[in-house]
């Protein structure tokens, strides 16, 4: 992604330069480019599909690309389980998932992340049933700052707590466990709702639907930022998915909005061409309904000229250290701005309008956190520290960004 020795993320904002830019055609050759830099104590990152708005990656020394690592290694239908290679993308797992019965539990509106990336950062898609992806993980293959290969597992809970969710601070991750369902299909119900139908409506939609979540556009120019057609002012595009068992699916039916058909297929929306830099905070589901009408109110009187819809998402709790959702029912809550304005002072006002909710970052989206926010809004900062500190002991994971906040 980028010229030679230079790289780029897919929304366009951050460009670097690292010292090498390495491809392993295999584990083993992996093992050894990480080995090699590490001896020479330079920085290692690893990039996925470079979906993430904030500088995760960014490196002087080397970055690793592990997209030919790709593909699933092994898979158990009994235990619902399976073990993929860190560089797939989550496009390139649904098929030969569903063709051992299996299915990732719930997925998020894009698919071209890697895996490894998309649980480093708690990419999460909609429902109270559902943890982000990072909970799902069951074990780990990483490349401690030592060299080591360390393969983590559910009999070591503190490292599995801080490897599930990492923002790669602990390694290289080769690759990934995963905790699936069985094989399941969705219909769409998709519909275009007032806001105050929607606010009406609200509990019955999160009971009745497997997912809900929903658009807000502060003005008719709204949707069209996220090519959800047309969608009037103060009306919400309603994204609703009903469970469909496996062996009722024989071919794909309806249009879009209206299809039926394997999950993995119908949960990417289709977006490919970068328009805008996303911030998404998480809050508490109980804070829910007065944090969406602050936000109405905020982007209607104090930035009307912004165009950004507001998308509200719900995930249950999990445990891992430095996630969004650890120890409580979250609701999602995201804005963009348009690529080419200036935008942060809209996405700062955001920030500071949802400091008193505790709000947490999708760390992968823009925030504004700094070492001291992120030590009060996770409880088990301290014990995400230690396991770092033991996995990369010479801080050679750490980036400017990343050593900022971790340290």
């Amino acid at each position: 992604m980028g010229g030679r020795n230079q790289w780029s993320n897919w929304g366009g904002n951050q460009t670097f330069h690292p010292t090498r830019i390495i491809t392993p055609a295999d584990e083993a050759e992996a093992i050894s480019e990480i080995r090699a830099a590490i001896a020479q104590k330079q920085s290692v990152r690893v990039a996925g599909g470079g979906h993430s708005f904030t500088p995760v990656v960014q490196t002087e020394g080397v970055l690793f690309d592990f997209s030919k690592l790709s593909g699933v290694i092994s898979a158990d239908r009994s235990s619902k389980r399976a073990e993929v290679w860190g560089g797939s993308k989550l496009a390139a797992l649904g098929a030969p998932l569903w063709d051992q019965g299996l299915s990732i539990a719930n997925q998020g509106d894009v698919d071209v992340q890697s895996i490894s990336g998309a649980v480093a950062t708690g990419t999460k898609g909609s429902g109270t049933a559902f943890g982000s992806m990072s909970s799902m993980v069951t074990s780990m293959r990483i490349v401690n700052g030592q060299g080591d290969i360390v393969d983590i597992d559910q009999s070591d809970p503190e490292r599995l707590r801080a490897a599930q969710l990492s923002l790669g601070l602990l390694g290289p991750v080769l690759r990934v466990g995963l905790q699936l369902v069985p094989a399941y299909g969705l219909r769409e119900e998709n519909i275009v709702l007032p806001m105050t139908e929607v606010l009406r409506q609200w509990d019955f939609l999160l009971s009745e639907y497997r997912h809900f979540s929903f658009w807000w556009m502060p003005t008719d120019r709204s949707s069209h930022m996220y090519k959800l057609g047309d969608v009037p002012a103060d009306h919400c595009f309603v994204k609703l998915l009903k469970e469909v068992p496996a062996d009722q699916l024989e071919v794909p039916v309806g249009e879009m909005n209206r299809r039926t058909d394997r999950a993995y297929r119908i949960y990417p929306d289709g977006t490919t061409i970068a328009e805008f830099h996303e911030l998404e905070y998480m809050v508490r589901a109980t804070d829910a309904r007065a944090v969406v009408e602050l936000m109405r109110d905020l982007m209607w009187k104090r930035f009307p000229d912004e165009i950004s819809p507001l998308q509200v998402r719900w995930q249950k709790p999990d445990q891992a250290y430095l996630s969004a959702q650890s120890g409580r029912d979250s609701t999602s809550i995201s804005v963009s701005g348009e690529i080419g304005r200036d935008y942060l002072p809209f996405l700062r006002a955001v920030d500071q309008a949802l400091l008193p909710f505790s709000a947490r970052p999708h760390w992968g989206k823009l925030h504004f956190l700094d070492r001291d926010r992120v030590e009060r809004l996770y409880p088990d900062f301290a014990r995400f520290q230690k396991v770092r500190q033991e996995m990369d002991p010479h801080d050679l994971f750490l980036n400017p960004h990343l050593a900022d906040l971790f340290g």
